[in-house]
């Protein structure tokens, strides 16, 4: 795997979740002033104003980058000679249940540590 792959996998996540908070906001938003008009909203108007298409959209795009670049990071960890059994544990653990704050941390060590390929031709 490459460190700029990785990278840009990462921010876009990034971005893909922010995209996806400004649009459940603003469904929240749009439900909130529906229930003002409204006494009495039925539960179907009220999962049509929270889920509207786009975003449920976001969130499965959202989802499908967060998945992408946890694989990649596992992939690239379980592949690595230079990482012993325990370490390798300790990074899978962690990209399994703190996703972003791991590969937070596996962005700052990656290429100190040669978790990840240093030139550009190299992969691992």
């Amino acid at each position: 795997m490459k460190y700029n792959t990785f990278l840009w996998v990462f921010i876009l996540s990034i971005l893909s979740a922010v995209v996806f908070l400004i649009f459940y906001l603003q469904a929240i938003f749009s439900f909130v002033q529906y229930s003002t008009h409204h006494s009495e909203p039925d539960v179907f108007d009220v999962f049509d104003r929270l889920f509207t298409p786009a975003v449920i959209i976001s969130f499965v795009i959202m989802v499908a980058l967060s998945l992408a670049y946890r694989i990649m990071a596992i992939i690239c960890i379980a592949k690595n000679q230079l990482i012993t059994g325990g370490e390798k544990a300790l990074w899978i653990v962690g990209f399994i249940i703190f996703g972003f704050i791991t590969a937070i941390v596996f962005l700052v060590l990656a290429k100190s540590r040669k978790l990840v390929a240093q030139d550009a031709q190299a992969d691992i």
